[in-house]
C-alpha cells in the first residue's frame, strides 16, 4: 500500500536527483568552452528507495586514443619546423653576402692576378677575398655547431618536460583512486589526466592503456614503462663520449640508465634528436667536403709556384675543414708571398699558376666529378630549402589531422549550450514539482496529526 511516508521518501528522492541533475548540467554549461573538457550526461536509476543518478563521461574511447597518437607526429613535425627554419637562415644567399658569391669574388681575384701578376693591388685583394671567404666558412660552420648544441640544450629540457608529466599523470592516477573508491565523480580528473597525456605524447612516443579503475599505465615504444598506477619510471641524459651530445636514457628499478637515444623517434623529443644528430651532420659533413676539396686544390697548385720573391709557394690556406680553413698567417702578413707564377724568377710576370687556380672554378672535382664548386654548394642550399618546405608541408598536413580529430572528438563529448540549458530547464521543473509535492505532503502530514 502507498502511504504519505513513501510518497514523502519517493519525492525527496526526485527532489535530490533533480538537484544532482542541475549540478552536473550546470557544470557543462560553465566549461562549454573549456579545453579538453568532457561533457557529462545523467544516468538515472530506479531504485526500490526512488530514483538515483550518476555523472558518466561521453566519450568515444577510439578518437580519444588517437588524438594522442596524432600528437606525436604533431610534436616532431613542429621541433623539426622550428629548427630547421632556423638553420635556413644560416645559408641564406643575401647579396654581397653569401658564400656563393664570396666564391665568385675569390675566383674573379685570381683571376685579375694572372692577368697582372706583379700588381699590388690585385694581391691585397686576393688575399682580402681569401680571407672573406674563409671567414664565411667558419662562420656557416660554427652557426651549424651552435644550432646544434642548442638543441642538444634542448633535448634535456624535453626530457625534464616527460618526467614532470609522468609524474603529474601518476599523481592524477593515485587522485583516482581515492574519489573512485568513494563513489564520487572522477570526470574533472579524467579530462585533466586525457590533457597530460596528450602532452606527453606530443614530447614522445608512447602507448597506453587504460584500466577499468580510471587509472593509465604509459611505455615508450620499446616497451619499457613510464608509469603504471602510481609507480613511475624516468628519463635521463648523459654526455656521450664520443659526440659530447647528450644520450636519451631510461632509468631502471635499480637507477641504472640504458641509452635509447636511437628509440626515440616520436614526439618533440624524436625531432629535435632527428635534426641533431642526422640532420645538422649532414649540412655540415657537405660544408666541410666542400672547404676541404677547396683547400686541397688550391693548395696543391699554390705549392708547385713562386712568389714574388722568386721562392716556392706554401700552402695558401691552413685547415682541413670548414671550421679551421684560414689563409695563410704569412700570406696574410705579406701578399707579396702569393705565387701566381711557375717560374723561380723575383717579379715574374708570369701569372700561369694564378690563371690554373682561377680556372679551378670550373673544375669537376665534387660528387663524384660531377660538379663544380658553385654546383655542389647551390645543391646543399637547394638541400636545405627543400628540407624547410617538407617540414612545413608535413606540420600543416598533421596540424590538419590534429584538428580533424579534435573537431571530431568534440562532436562526441563537447558541450551544447543550447542542449543543455533546455534539459536544465526539464531538470528545474521536476525540482519545482518535486519541491512542491513535498510542501503538500508535508501540509496533509500536519493535518493529520491535528485530526
Amino acid at each position: 500500500m502507498t502511504t504519505i511516508s513513501s510518497i514523502m521518501n519517493n519525492t525527496v528522492s526526485s527532489l535530490l536527483t533533480q538537484q544532482y541533475a542541475i549540478s552536473v548540467t550546470s557544470r557543462n554549461i560553465v566549461n562549454a568552452t573549456t579545453d579538453g573538457y568532457t561533457r557529462e550526461t545523467v544516468v538515472f536509476n530506479d531504485t526500490n528507495d526512488g530514483t538515483t543518478a550518476s555523472a558518466k563521461r561521453v566519450y568515444d574511447t577510439f578518437l580519444t586514443n588517437q588524438l594522442v597518437s596524432v600528437q606525436t607526429d604533431l610534436g616532431k613535425y613542429t621541433a623539426q619546423a622550428e629548427y630547421l627554419g632556423s638553420i635556413e637562415g644560416i645559408f641564406a644567399e643575401s647579396e654581397g653576402s653569401g658564400l656563393s658569391e664570396a666564391l665568385s669574388e675569390f675566383w674573379s681575384a685570381w683571376q685579375d692576378l694572372a692577368d697582372n701578376p706583379t700588381g699590388t693591388a690585385e694581391r691585397s685583394s686576393l688575399v682580402s677575398d681569401a680571407n672573406t671567404l674563409a671567414g664565411l666558412f667558419n662562420s656557416k660552420r660554427s652557426s651549424l655547431s651552435e644550432q646544434q648544441q642548442a638543441i642538444d640544450d634542448d633535448v634535456a629540457d624535453t626530457v625534464a618536460a616527460i618526467n614532470e608529466d609522468i609524474r603529474k599523470i601518476a599523481a592524477l592516477n593515485q587522485q583516482i583512486a581515492q574519489v573512485s573508491a568513494k563513489g564520487q565523480d572522477t570526470g574533472s580528473l579524467q579530462d585533466n589526466l586525457e590533457t597530460l597525456v596528450k602532452d606527453l605524447a606530443s614530447l614522445t612516443d608512447i602507448t597506453t592503456y587504460t584500466g577499468d579503475n580510471g587509472q593509465i599505465s604509459i611505455n615508450l615504444t620499446n616497451g619499457s614503462p613510464l608509469v603504471q598506477g602510481t609507480t613511475t619510471w624516468s628519463l635521463g641524459t648523459a654526455t656521450n663520449a664520443t659526440t659530447g651530445l647528450q644520450d636519451v636514457t631510461w632509468i631502471d628499478d635499480q637507477g641504472n640508465a640504458a641509452v635509447i637515444t636511437s628509440e626515440m623517434t616520436g614526439g618533440k623529443l624524436g625531432g629535435e634528436l632527428e635534426v641533431r644528430d642526422e640532420t645538422i651532420p649532414s649540412y655540415l659533413g657537405s660544408l666541410d667536403t666542400l672547404a676541404a676539396t677547396l683547400i686541397e686544390a688550391v693548395n696543391d697548385l699554390h705549392t708547385t709556384g713562386y712568389d714574388l720573391n722568386g721562392d716556392a709557394g706554401t700552402a695558401f690556406f691552413s685547415g682541413t675543414t670548414a671550421a679551421d680553413m684560414a689563409v695563410s698567417a704569412t700570406i696574410l702578413a705579406d701578399a707579396g708571398l702569393v705565387a701566381a707564377s711557375d717560374t723561380a724568377s723575383a717579379q715574374s710576370t708570369d701569372g700561369s699558376i694564378a690563371t690554373a687556380i682561377a680556372a679551378l672554378q670550373e673544375s669537376l672535382l665534387l660528387s663524384g666529378g660531377t660538379a663544380t664548386y658553385s654546383d655542389f654548394y647551390s645543391a646543399l642550399v637547394t638541400r636545405v630549402g627543400t628540407d624547410v618546405e617538407k617540414a612545413g608541408d608535413r606540420y600543416d598536413s598533421q596540424s590538419d589531422t590534429v584538428t580533424l580529430y579534435q573537431n571530431l572528438r568534440d562532436s562526441v563529448s563537447a558541450v551544447s549550450t543550447d542542449e543543455e540549458q533546455t534539459k536544465l530547464l526539464a531538470y528545474q521543473s521536476v525540482y519545482q514539482a518535486s519541491a512542491k509535492l513535498i510542501t503538500v505532503l508535508d501540509e496533509m502530514l500536519e493535518t493529520i496529526l491535528e485530526m
